[in-house]
């Protein structure tokens, strides 16, 4: 698989056994950003690395039966220090609707590693 697709997939099992089981390191989970990563939430709202590490420890075991689905995943560009890709991922909770959004995640590569440099999400209709 390409390296930043597999990207995508590995982070999203971190998030789902932090979010839905407390399994994990916020820490280790944050390695894998940018230190200048910024993104912008499906509401709109521009949030920097700390804010996702916040989010991330504050929502450690918040969600259980949570599972997060990708599909759609391509490469829209990549060049050789980076790559901007697109997925689509849906969260599912039990009892709720499962909510989707459409990503497009724009990576480094920084010292051999693959970084999170900026990440935008949108509601999908």
């Amino acid at each position: 698989m390409n390296p930043y697709l597999q990207e995508v997939v590995d982070l999203h099992v971190l998030i789902e056994a932090l979010f839905a089981r407390g399994e994990g390191k916020v820490e280790a989970m944050i390695e894998r950003f940018h230190p200048e990563f910024s993104m912008v939430t499906p509401n709109g709202l521009q949030v920097s690395l700390k804010d996702v590490a916040t989010l991330f420890a504050q929502r450690a075991g918040s969600q259980p039966g949570l599972a997060i689905e990708l599909i759609g995943m391509e490469s829209l560009a990549q060049w050789p220090e980076g790559a901007l890709i697109r997925y689509q991922e849906t969260h599912r909770l039990p009892g709720q609707n499962a909510k989707t959004r459409i990503s497009t995640a724009l990576f480094s590569v920084q010292g051999g590693r693959i970084l999170w440099r900026h990440l935008h999400e949108t509601w999908a209709a």
